[in-house]
């Protein structure tokens, strides 16, 4: 006698029911997986094809962004860059010596993807990215990054150097 014998006719369907019902899901994963992105209210969401090598941003027919679940083929990646401000700091023995408040820059976005190559850029990723390239003299040469505002402790240095020289004029006199 063989197992299958064994078996009832309802369990015999209960059994290839849960069968389909796991080969069903396992396939809705896969394809969630390989086909499926999903882009932030504050993200600038891209493509890159890995047959041609191409990346292109996600803009709507009114060229505003793309948002929410976002399908591609299963050899199109779906990556994003993070949009909001961020603040960029040089600092030393705890305390700030300089600051500024910077962003990505979304028409900057085909040199930056040459430069840094493709990827999911979250905050603490572009920080750093954006940190070397904020403080560089020539950073209105970077179409991808805006400095919307900038803290300079020169404010401190001269408020100081004015109390230095006041207090040694009342010790000459």
């Amino acid at each position: 006698m063989s197992q299958n014998e064994n078996y009832t006719l309802s369990q015999k369907i209960a059994i290839g029911f849960i069968s389909f019902l796991l080969v069903v899901v396992l396939a809705l994963a896969i394809f969630r997986i390989s086909c499926i992105g999903f882009i932030e209210n504050y993200e600038l969401g891209y493509t890159f094809d890995t047959v041609s090598g191409k990346t292109e941003p996600l803009v709507n027919k009114d060229g505003t962004f793309k948002r929410g679940y976002v399908y591609a083929n299963p050899f199109v990646f779906v990556y994003h860059i993070d949009l909001r401000p961020m603040q960029v700091t040089i600092n030393a023995n705890n305390r700030v010596l300089n600051a500024k408040l910077v962003e990505f820059n979304p028409k900057g976005f085909q040199t930056f993807v040459n430069w840094h190559g493709t990827g999911d850029y979250d905050q603490n990723i572009l920080k750093d990215i954006l940190l070397s390239y904020a403080y560089d003299p020539s950073s209105k040469d970077y179409d991808f990054l805006t400095v919307k505002k900038e803290l300079k402790n020169e404010e401190t240095t001269t408020k100081s150097e004015s109390v230095d020289t006041k207090t040694q004029n009342d010790t000459i006199k």
